[in-house]
């Protein structure tokens, strides 16, 4: 059996496994925006209360507990990225569009494609790279903005 072969008659199950990849990149997504709206929330609040009562310390909670949330929040853009990346190579399987079908079909197990796994140093690359993204700018503008808060006060 050749490789067309193998992915049309595994088609179908490829496709329904790409809904589901697009079901957990949607929901990686939508947990990224409530973890950065719960952190805004506890920022506000911890910051409102340390001006109501002059208290340094609450400052430092809130910087501490916002920078803890955007840790989260970096985990979830990560494996955002590695379900994107998997589903970008399925999708591509299943078009006829990627030139390494051999590779990519060595990872067809049963009727379903098995997700890339990477080693350690590549996992701490890829979060890294998630926790500098573009996506954590208010994270980053938060915490100055409470470091300058605090050493003004």
């Amino acid at each position: 059996m050749n490789n067309e072969d193998l992915v049309q008659k595994n088609r179908d199950y490829l496709i329904k496994q790409s809904e589901m990849l697009q079901t957990i990149i949607g929901r990686m997504a939508s947990n990224s925006l409530t973890i950065k709206q719960l952190g805004l929330t506890i920022w506000t609040t911890l910051m409102g209360f340390g001006f109501a009562n002059k208290n340094k310390s609450l400052f430092l909670l809130a910087l501490f507990s916002f920078a803890l949330l955007g840790f989260f929040d970096a985990y979830y853009l990560y494996l955002e990225k590695r379900f994107r990346r998997n589903f970008n190579r399925l999708t591509e399987l299943i078009c006829g569009l990627n030139g390494d079908e051999e590779e990519v079909l060595k990872h067809i197990k049963g009727n379903f494609l098995v997700l890339e796994k990477f080693q350690s140093a590549q996992v701490f690359n890829q979060y890294l790279s998630a926790l500098l993204s573009w996506a954590n700018i208010p994270y980053i503008v938060v915490v100055f903005s409470t470091v300058l808060i605090f050493i003004i006060s």
